[in-house]
């Protein structure tokens, strides 16, 4: 697994959201991190702060994903927010939106109907996979509010307690 880093999808995350809701950002950060995981990907540390409310999820790079699954795991932390109704700022998803359009940029999609399908496409498979293992999600986040960080080791041991 890479460092952290700013590209997708290696690191999601480390932004401050000054909405001052963890649980929110636990969400957020479990969505990245259940979504990674259905792909094979190996998921590192996930943390969340809650004096600012700011996260981040590592993740191994998912250059051999088709386009549709790379930004599934892009979107699943704002798509987690909404399907399970606990939001973060506003401003907590730009990162993510920012590096969709990247990953679009890279593989020649500009802007237009093609791009905005293919957004569609990801944030439904995003949401298909959180509800495939909506328990999984759920437990992740409350942990990530009791505890702040989650390693990998136990990130396994919490999908796997969950029959994933």
């Amino acid at each position: 697994m890479r460092p952290t880093s700013p590209s997708c999808p290696s690191c999601y995350g480390s932004h401050a959201m000054t909405s001052g809701n963890p649980r929110g950002t636990a969400y957020h950060e479990a969505g990245h991190a259940v979504v990674a995981w259905s792909f094979g990907l190996q998921v590192g540390t996930i943390s969340v702060l809650a004096d600012d409310a700011s996260g981040s999820t590592q993740i191994a790079p998912a250059d051999h994903l088709g386009l549709v699954e790379q930004i599934a795991v892009c979107a699943a932390g704002y798509t987690a927010e909404k399907m399970f109704d606990y939001p973060t700022h506003h401003y907590a998803a730009f990162g993510d939106y920012d590096r969709i359009r990247k990953l679009l940029q890279n593989h020649g999609v500009s802007e237009g109907e093609e791009a905005a399908a293919l957004r569609s496409k990801g944030v439904d498979c995003a949401r298909d996979r959180l509800l495939a293992n909506r328990a999984a999600v759920i437990r992740l986040a409350e942990r990530l509010v009791q505890s702040g960080s989650i390693g990998e080791a136990e990130f396994l041991r919490l999908m796997e307690e969950n029959g994933n």
